[in-house]
């Protein structure tokens, strides 16, 4: 298969870690996505819903300061302007913990921490051609 071409996707990228995040970042632009970055949970849903063009894509770490992915989820979710978003868990944390929790939460993806640069972009072309990620790294 050969690559994807990225440059009509949008993506909000939500990471407490400023090292984490910048990593993330960096990836997108390197593939061409538009992207935006917020290093808390707060005020997650009012920026995803108003960007235009609307996000494809929403990487949530499960960990932040003031909140949850797995809260943030629900309220993205329940706002009926990013109901169809792809929403993925991006942690550090144990998979094998948290991957049941988050397909039971309703997250479209998985990805652990670190980030891999070679499998990043089959990453996010199988998430936007429909299929699911649960990937360790």
């Amino acid at each position: 298969m050969g690559s994807m071409d990225f440059s009509n996707i949008t993506a909000l990228a939500v990471e407490d870690d400023a090292g984490g995040l910048a990593i993330i970042g960096v990836m997108l632009r390197y593939l061409g996505i538009r992207g935006s970055l917020n290093t808390t949970g707060h005020g997650v849903v009012e920026a995803a819903s108003t960007m235009k063009p609307p996000p494809d894509l929403i990487f949530l770490d499960l960990n932040l300061p003031d909140t949850t992915g797995y809260e943030l989820l629900k309220q993205i979710r329940a706002d009926s302007r990013l109901s169809n978003v792809l929403v993925v868990a991006v942690t550090a944390q144990d998979a094998d913990v948290e991957i049941p929790k988050c397909k039971a939460a309703g997250f479209d993806g998985f990805i652990g921490k670190p980030i891999s640069r070679s499998r990043f972009p089959r990453q996010l072309q199988r998430l936007l051609s429909g299929e699911p990620v649960w990937d360790t790294y």
